[in-house]
């Protein structure tokens, strides 16, 4: 079975916690991401960034105000990981038990990558294709 190490993206915006929301979003479109760790000074995981918690921000009353709030204002404190030799299956269940989109990778202790929900279905689809005599979903 695949493991999350062959098919997370290994790029990915360094937020740092002082960012403004305004730079955080600026940041998540230059990769093509909906959500990046959050990193202290001394680099360590801190939080992370979500779509849901900049739009949460932008919609605030006082949204051109809160868009120059650092995203240690917004950002999710409580951050699910996976390891890179983790199964693709593992990270399933960790997305849709817990409704998330994106989970850092850890490797050695290190964040080395994100992983989304559609990079597991896309891989989980075609896995399951093979088994069953190359029959694809369209």
């Amino acid at each position: 079975m695949s493991q999350v190490q062959d098919i997370f993206q290994r790029e990915f915006p360094r937020l740092q916690q002082d960012d403004t929301i305004v730079q955080a979003v600026q940041q998540l479109r230059e990769f093509n991401l909906t959500g990046s760790p959050v990193f202290n000074k001394d680099n360590e995981l801190v939080g992370y960034l979500s779509e849901q918690d900049c739009l949460t921000a932008m919609l605030h009353a006082s949204y051109f105000c809160s868009l120059h709030n650092t995203i240690a204002q917004v950002m999710s404190k409580k951050v699910v990981t996976v390891l890179a030799s983790d199964s693709l299956v593992d990270s399933a269940v960790i997305f849709t038990s817990l409704h998330l989109h994106q989970l850092p990778v850890l490797e050695n202790g290190s964040v080395v990558g994100v992983l989304n929900r559609g990079q597991v279905v896309r891989a989980l689809e075609a896995t399951l294709g093979e088994c069953y005599g190359g029959e694809r979903a369209a």
